[in-house]
């Protein structure tokens, strides 16, 4: 274990020691490669999780998709007898999903990052996974087959290792929200307060997230699409139903927006995937279609509706709801093999869509009746899926929580100082303005002991009142500086906790003693 972490580490040490790709020159586009690292989980190694059926699936559906838009793909997954009949190519590539084979993987991926920057071409990373998700002790997982993947082990052992400038989490799987973000006692979310900085994928500034939870949620598969719903809906997004705004890509709003509306018919909340996206640092693009748009689909505006696009063998590709007078783009599967595409609705249609390469209109396409029946009794909440039509507006309506702020890079001449926290700073001032008052209060108790003390035997009675009234004026600065201590220090505590400083930052320590009113001031914060 200890060799293979050493050789992890090596890996990542040499992809970061290349230099940085050069820049474009004036007019060229930056070259940016694409790579896709997808786990489909059906079985955990945890016995008490029921087997999923269709995580294997989704893997490979996910393979089709980012090999027909030109990504470099490695897929780990155990296909069952239908998967391999359905995805032979999925079935030729697929390695089994275990820890071992990740971490071959992610050597093999920092290998081909670190040759693409030698090359001068930026490296762009999906890290897809399907399957079980768990949430034990405030820590959220995945499930490979031999054991656990937790949100910081996705970042420690296969995020910082291969070197990407841009890396994209896509996971769908229960509590899968936890898999990023920390939940705190009680059942809550961790709330992070001060400049503190979560760690592990939610406070990498160069990941963006698009999980299938934003809570402690369930995920869900239907049999109806043989695939998990989120997996289906964000599929059907990225190959261009969720481009509202037709430029040619698919941002983390409109993935987000899209998944939001397909949903929203349906009344159980149950069954309604909340989705969270956040995009990395630097722009909320998820995915540029550009590459693979030569070969498309074109809905009119006009023909606005709700459609499922679906191969020879009745596996549903995608699937989109346009709102009237929204035309859709979207990026046809391989040049060979049967496409359908059904208008759903009162009247159903379906057209069947020719082979080979270029732009099919779906107005020059004559419309002919369903010659499949639907497939059974499907649950009722799940028939509502793209009941609602998706369009800009619903777009321009999501909100996305901000992306992590990018950290800030060392200086030649020394660490980067970080960014002060006032309450950091007021909690030690108020500390040490009660630590000097306390100390205050032992040196008057003290001086007002010593007074008692001086007058001789012999002394006048009127020497004893005036004593008297010293000391007594003694005592009142004692009771006043003791009250403004523990004021302060009170303050200073509540300051403190509020703040994002380090875990061991010191404190001010005071120590006085021994004798009457003996303080120690002293620890850690």
């Amino acid at each position: 274990m200890r060799s293979l972490a050493l050789a992890l580490v090596l890996v990542a040490a040499l992809a970061r020691a290349q230099p940085p790709p050069p820049p474009p020159a004036e007019g060229e586009a930056p070259r940016v490669a694409s790579f896709a690292l997808i786990l489909g989980v059906n079985r955990s190694y945890d016995h008490d999780q029921q087997p999923l059926r269709f995580a294997d699936d989704d893997a490979a559906r996910y393979l089709d998709l980012f090999r027909l838009l030109g990504a470099r793909t490695y897929l780990l997954s155990r296909l069952d007898d239908n998967t391999r009949r359905l995805h032979p190519q999925a079935a030729a590539e697929a390695l089994e999903p275990t820890l071992p084979t990740l971490r071959a993987q992610v050597r093999q991926l920092a290998h081909d990052i670190a040759q693409a920057r030698a090359r001068g071409v930026a490296a762009e990373l999906y890290v897809v996974y399907a399957g079980h998700g768990a949430l034990r002790d405030g820590v959220g997982s995945v499930s490979l087959e031999d054991g656990p993947l937790t949100g910081r082990e996705l970042m420690r052992d296969v995020v910082e290792p291969v070197g990407a400038s841009r890396v994209h989490v896509i996971v769908d799987a229960c509590d899968s929200y936890y898999l990023a973000y920390g939940r705190g006692p009680g059942g809550e979310r961790r709330a992070l307060s001060g400049f503190a900085v979560p760690p592990g994928l939610a406070g990498a500034a160069n990941v963006g997230l698009l999980l299938s939870t934003s809570s402690a949620r369930e995920s869900h598969e239907w049999e109806g699409v043989q695939a998990g719903i989120f997996h289906h809906e964000v599929r059907s997004a990225l190959m261009g139903a969720a481009d509202a705004d037709h430029d040619g890509r698919v941002s983390y709003r409109e993935v987000a927006a899209f998944v939001a509306q397909a949903n929203a018919a349906i009344p159980n909340e149950r069954f309604r995937p909340q989705v969270h996206a956040r995009p990395p640092a630097g722009g909320d693009v998820l995915l540029d279609l550009r590459p693979g748009l030569g070969r498309r689909l074109e809905v009119e505006g006009a023909l606005g509706g709700h459609y499922q696009l679906e191969d020879g063998n009745g596996v549903r590709l995608a699937e989109f709801h346009s709102a009237p007078g929204q035309p859709v783009h979207l990026v046809r599967p391989g040049p060979t093999g049967l496409l359908f595409l059904r208008h759903v609705g009162e009247h159903e249609q379906e057209y069947r869509l020719p082979a080979g390469d270029g732009v099919v209109e779906l107005a020059a396409l004559e419309p002919r009746p369903p010659q499949v029946a639907w497939r059974g009794a499907a649950h009722e909440s799940f028939t509502r899926l793209f009941t609602l039509p998706f369009g800009p507006d619903e777009v321009a309506r999501l909100k996305l929580p901000p992306p992590p702020m990018a950290p800030r890079v060392p200086s030649p001449a020394g660490p980067a100082e970080t960014g002060p926290d006032a309450r950091f700073e007021g909690g030690v001032v108020a500390l040490v303005v009660g630590g000097a008052s306390l100390v205050g209060v032992v040196g008057t108790s003290v001086y007002a002991q010593g007074l008692a003390h001086k007058l001789p035997s012999t002394a006048s009675q009127s020497m004893v009142a005036e004593q008297n009234a010293h000391i007594r004026a003694v005592n009142t600065a004692t009771v006043v500086l003791g009250g403004v201590g523990l004021a302060a220090s009170v303050l200073g505590g509540v300051l403190l906790l509020g703040s994002g400083a380090p875990a061991t930052t010191p404190l001010p320590s005071v120590t006085v003693g021994p004798g009457v009113g003996a303080l120690s001031l002293t620890g850690q914060w």
